[in-house]
């Protein structure tokens, strides 16, 4: 096949598996197709068209080239070489000598091979005199004794003609998992305006005693609201891609960046929010360091962490007025209390469940939450109803730029994020050395 032909059929082909795939991606999502997305459809569906009339004319000219191979084929005609003057024919003086002719490449060929003998594993095939006449009769020449040598031929003596395919999805390790996130709930944040924004809580409750006589006062105390102030966090991506890196790469790098810009986003905001959980707590058990891997030593501060998060630190009915419903811990954390778990044997079912294939898990009936982007030796009990995350995400944009034919595209949105009351956290730490 000629090889612009087949470099054009190829392309053809990745501008239609393109359409599949955003079609496909449209259809998963159940949603009507953004701006950028049809304007991706049309751009494919005019360059398959500006493809379909440069491969027409190809095609037809492959049709009447391969039909004229086969007449061809049919006849061979063998010239006598030129001499080192450059002319042919026969030399001066001398006799003109018919050279043989044969039916077809194929008799030459078997020719060839019988002039040339063979070797097998039983026994050498002597070189045929009569097929050597022949051959150099059609040739003009003597073999040469390269040629009656039998040479091995391997790839390393075709590098150019050994391809190099493409097998597999392509590895990414990024999966955009927001435990956090996901365990908290993201709130709207679409229909709020300004920079910042406050949230409305209670700093002081009415106060209810005992009438010891009739007649008697009753006690009184005001109601006090506070806000709590949240600010507006903007996270983004941008790339600036050329057309020939959409319309050229197989598979399509336009699916694979636009993915990618999505899971990062979510990695990069649940991170964030995360350091926010544990910014700025100061209620903390410690742990002695000799304890540091003794479960009952961790049972005896989970549940003094419980009593100060519950109590404010040893103040009565502290304003969470709860227990703690979760384990907020990094992964080194995780670890640790995961072989503690395990190492219980009969009493593992009673403590806590562990594994180290999954970071799902609880310790003393309370669930545990693994946050990648805390940093190393983080361990927060708390109630996950005391931190509130604030979402608007604006998606994907672009911007097509006809003078270098690129597109620009970018992925981004808004987060805010707080704790409404900091003693409803606790955290603990294994002393230092």
């Amino acid at each position: 096949m000629d090889p612009t032909l087949k470099r054009l059929l190829a392309q053809r082909q990745d501008r239609v598996d393109f359409i599949s795939n955003l079609l496909e991606g449209v259809e998963k999502d159940n949603r009507d197709m953004v701006g950028a997305e049809k304007d991706n459809l049309r751009a494919a569906q005019d360059r398959v068209k500006e493809l379909d009339e440069q491969i027409k004319p190809l095609q037809d000219w492959e049709e009447v080239r391969s039909a004229h191979a086969g007449v061809a084929g049919q006849v061979s005609q063998t010239r006598m070489p030129a001499d080192r003057g450059g002319n042919t024919g026969t030399p001066l003086g001398a006799k003109e000598r018919s050279a043989h002719k044969y039916e077809s490449a194929g008799h030459f060929v078997v020719d060839y091979l019988r002039a040339l003998g063979q070797r097998t594993q039983h026994g050498d095939i002597a070189p045929d005199p009569d097929a050597a006449q022949r051959t150099q009769s059609a040739l003009g020449r003597s073999f040469t004794p390269e040629e009656r040598a039998v040479v091995h031929q391997t790839t390393t003596d075709t590098p150019g003609l050994l391809p190099k395919p493409i097998i597999g999805e392509i590895l990414n390790d990024l999966d955009g998992a927001r435990p956090l996130i996901a365990a908290v709930g993201a709130k709207p944040l679409t229909v709020v305006q300004g920079k910042t924004f406050s949230r409305p809580y209670v700093t002081q409750h009415t106060q209810v005693g005992e009438q010891v006589a009739e007649k008697d006062e009753l006690v009184s105390r005001q109601l006090k609201i506070e806000l709590l102030d949240f600010s507006k966090k903007t996270f983004g991506g941008a790339l600036n891609i050329s057309r020939q890196e959409i319309d050229w790469t197989q598979p399509a790098a336009w699916n694979l960046i636009i993915n990618d810009l999505q899971m990062v986003y979510g990695e990069v905001t649940e991170d964030w929010a995360a350091a926010q959980l544990v910014l700025g707590l100061t209620q903390n058990v410690e742990i002695a360091l000799a304890d540091g891997d003794n479960f009952d030593a961790w049972t005896d501060a989970l549940y003094d962490a419980a009593v100060m998060a519950a109590t404010a630190a040893g103040t009565k009915r502290a304003s969470a007025r709860r227990l703690p419903d979760t384990i907020f811990t990094s992964i080194d954390m995780w670890g640790e209390l995961g072989k503690m778990i395990t190492k219980l044997g009969a009493d593992f079912d009673k403590n806590g469940k562990a594994s180290p294939s999954v970071f799902a898990g609880g310790i003393l009936d309370i669930d545990r939450i693994v946050l990648p982007g805390l940093s190393s030796g983080s361990f927060v009990i708390g109630r996950k109803g005391m931190f509130e995350y604030y979402e608007e995400r604006i998606g994907l944009l672009s911007a097509v730029e006809p003078s270098v034919l690129g597109i620009e595209v970018a992925y981004g949105g808004y987060a805010a994020a707080g704790r409404l009351d900091d003693t409803a956290f606790t955290t603990v730490t294994v002393a230092a050395v």
